[in-house]
């Protein structure tokens, strides 16, 4: 499950849209006004961008993707420190090479009239509002990061905002007018546009584009698909109470919107489906059932009280303990071995070690009420220790006192919690890949018993299962098509692995005959029944004879999800029937359970493979990798170009490299201390496709036969 990270002004976002992105998501928020809480897969962290703690998420987490929100957005005003924020979160996303970073802005943003020069340039922007001006800002930040870093970043101009209740959004005042009779006030004019999306919409947008890997940089507009006019709202407005009175702003509006999202269907297949003006009545209702007369019952009050005895015992507890501390002090202070100790003192330290800095601080304003009372008791003037400095310094110790004490305790705690907490997702990250290992282990020894009771196919079997037993994926692969090859007697079997979002599958091992028919890539849609054959965990079967498409086809799943498929391309009339397509299955079955613990493996070891804070392989771990590709070079099997890098900083390679390489390419040091890049799949012919690619990272190279 992928982490994201969502700050900014988190508060305008509702239940529905968290709870649909924790469906896909381990969602953690961060915003400094935000309660901390745990709420199933989300996780509510009150702190901001500039403090430590923030920083510490993303040593906690690896966040696939990171949403940040705009103040300006849904017609806000923005927020303070938005700016300095939203940097604090780009330089972070930087260096923890975050995917992509999401920052939700405001259609106010593209409310300007261009100035332009000579030539068609753009010399300045002319805005109307100061609002769209500062939200330009953010954009134009955002803009410079993905330039100078790059770092992916999508900007989405957002229209007004709706939910179920719609308390505190733009269209929540305007209902809350409605409810107390008061005249509305619309910021346009009647005829400009008007638009409006729903939580729920937008969150399948946001998951959509999380999920997809070959999208780049860019800025959309979001819309709902539907044209509205302000007059139209006001009509709509004006039916829910007649006799409303409506007036208009009338600012200008120059924003150059898109009646359909059509580059965001494209790239993310993202449809809106809700038009949200004509679910203005029931919008209302709702917001006046939840809002306005979501006042407590006597029960629901009781039950308050109840759920925070806690405190309220705390506040009980003070006081008892404050009136023992005066009663000890009343008789115990004339008494001369109790002369020297300062029991109002003592309380204090003690309810601000407890309790933290709120109570110790109670506690010392009541301890300076009493200490006021008694020198009044005792004949002092206000006005005298007004004045006298010197009376003031037990007052200043008080207070000094319950604040420090306090403050220790809310630190020590809020540490404790965070590293409580810390712990607790490492502990449930290695429980669970514990568990997938247990279960692969368990499978194998299934697959082993089923295997050994196949008639005349056992040993053979066998020995593919020991073959298989590696933790190097690029070595799986090779022993899987060598391993089917020889036990199936086919010499057509090609393996693909496919991406995240299951639209593309990458050849990885294919037999040597296959080597110049087979495409290095496929879009998976355009292979007609067998995609969705083998999604359905089936065993894809050619029966219709259909040219160009493979006999056999069966998937290697993770997760629910389609990460590696075979397919047998021709076999022999005697190859088509049950028992064939039976060890077929079981042997894609023993590819699953090792590449499956492959994978588990590289993941806890991820440290011992790479260099830190790099994708840059170990020496020792990329030799074994160049063993395992020249081994398939040589049975040609597979193809691939060795690159030797002239630069030798790690980090600039890996930052330089990261954003153009495949996932199956292989950076990684070589046992002389130079840097290579291994590209699968690639031979000298093809490599002029990826040379433009380095050639723009500015490292220089050379394509070398091996290492040193």
């Amino acid at each position: 499950m992928k982490d994201i990270l969502v700050t900014g002004y988190n508060r305008i976002i509702k239940e529905i849209l968290w709870s649909d992105l924790a469906k896909d998501f381990r969602v953690i928020a961060a915003d400094r006004e935000l309660p901390r809480r745990n709420d199933g897969n989300v996780r509510f962290y009150s702190i901001s961008p500039e403090e430590e703690a923030f920083r510490q998420l993303f040593d906690v987490y690896s966040f696939s993707a990171i949403f940040f929100i705009s103040g300006y957005v849904d017609g806000g005003e923005g927020f303070y420190g938005e700016m300095n924020d939203l940097e604090k979160v780009l330089l972070e996303a930087a260096h923890a090479h975050v995917d992509k970073v999401v920052i939700l802005s405001s259609i106010e943003s593209m409310n300007y009239v261009p100035a332009i020069g000579t030539g068609g340039i753009e010399l300045d922007r002319n805005f109307y509002q100061a609002a769209s001006l500062r939200a330009d800002q953010l954009e134009e930040m955002c803009r410079f990061f993905s330039k100078t870093m790059s770092l992916k970043t999508i900007i989405l101009r957002l229209p007004y905002l709706t939910n179920s209740c719609n308390d505190g959004n733009f269209l929540g005042k305007l209902f809350r007018n409605i409810y107390e009779n008061k005249k509305l006030l619309l910021p346009y004019r009647e005829n400009d546009r008007v638009d409006f999306i729903s939580q729920e919409d937008l969150a399948e947008l946001l998951r959509r584009i999380v999920e997809e890997d070959e999208d780049e940089s860019g800025s959309y507009f979001v819309s709902s698909g539907y044209r509205h006019t302000y007059g139209d709202l006001a009509a709509v407005l004006s039916s829910l109470s007649p006799g409303l009175r409506i007036l208009y702003e009338n600012k200008a509006d120059v924003i150059p919107r898109e009646d359909y999202p059509f580059e965001l269907r494209k790239i993310y297949g993202w449809i809106p489906k809700e038009d949200v003006m004509e679910q203005t009545a029931w919008l209302y209702e709702l917001f006046c059932k939840k809002v306005m007369k979501g006042k407590r019952s006597l029960r629901d009050w009781l039950e308050k009280l109840l759920n925070r005895q806690e405190g309220i015992f705390k506040y009980v507890e003070l006081l008892v303990v404050f009136l023992f501390a005066e009663l000890l002090n009343h008789y115990l202070g004339v008494n001369v071995y109790f002369r020297f100790v300062d029991i109002r003192l003592f309380f204090i330290v003690i309810m601000g070690t407890i309790y933290g800095m709120r109570t110790g601080l109670l506690a010392a304003l009541l301890e300076c009420i009493a200490l006021f009372v008694q020198y009044l008791g005792i004949g002092v003037d206000w006005t005298l220790l007004f004045y006298n400095v010197e009376n003031w310094i037990p007052f200043m110790i008080y207070l000094m006192a319950g604040s420090v004490t306090g403050y220790i305790k809310n630190k020590k705690t809020e540490e404790i919690k965070f590293s409580r907490e810390e712990y607790g997702l490492l502990r449930d990250k290695y429980l669970f890949l514990n568990e997938v290992y247990r279960s692969a282990v368990e499978n194998k020894g299934e697959y082993k018993k089923q295997i050994l009771g196949f008639k005349d196919s056992f040993g053979r079997i066998f020995d593919a299962v020991q073959r298989l037993d590696n933790i190097l994926p690029q070595s799986i692969f090779m022993e899987a098509l060598l391993t089917m090859e020889d036990i199936l007697e086919n010499r057509s079997i090609a393996i693909y692995s496919v991406d995240q979002y299951e639209r593309f599958g990458r050849l990885v091992v294919c037999s040597d005959q296959l080597r110049t028919k087979l495409p290095k890539s496929m879009v998976l849609e355009e292979s007609g029944g067998l995609f969705e054959m083998v999604r359905e965990r089936k065993i894809y079967k050619n029966t219709e004879m259909q040219e160009g498409m493979p006999v056999y086809a069966s998937g290697i799943f993770r997760e629910e999800k389609l990460v590696l498929f075979v397919v047998i391309y021709e076999v022999n009339p005697d190859q088509y029937g049950m028992n064939y397509m039976n060890i077929f299955r079981i042997l894609c079955g023993l590819v699953q359970t090792s590449f499956l613990r492959a994978l588990d493996y590289e993941e806890l070891a991820e440290e011992k493979i790479y260099y830190p804070q790099t994708n840059v392989v170990r020496r020792e771990r990329f030799m074994e990798i160049l063993a395992v590709q020249s081994e398939m070079k040589e049975k040609k099997i597979a193809d691939y170009v060795l690159v030797k890098l002239e630069e030798k900083e790690r980090h600039k390679v890996s930052d330089s490299l990261s954003r153009i390489i495949r996932a199956a390419d292989v950076i990684g040091e070589g046992t002389d201390g130079n840097l290579y890049v291994l590209l699968t799949q690639v031979n000298l012919e093809s490599f002029h496709f990826v040379e433009t690619r380095l050639a723009g990272t500015g490292l220089s190279y050379q394509v070398v036969e091996k290492v040193g």
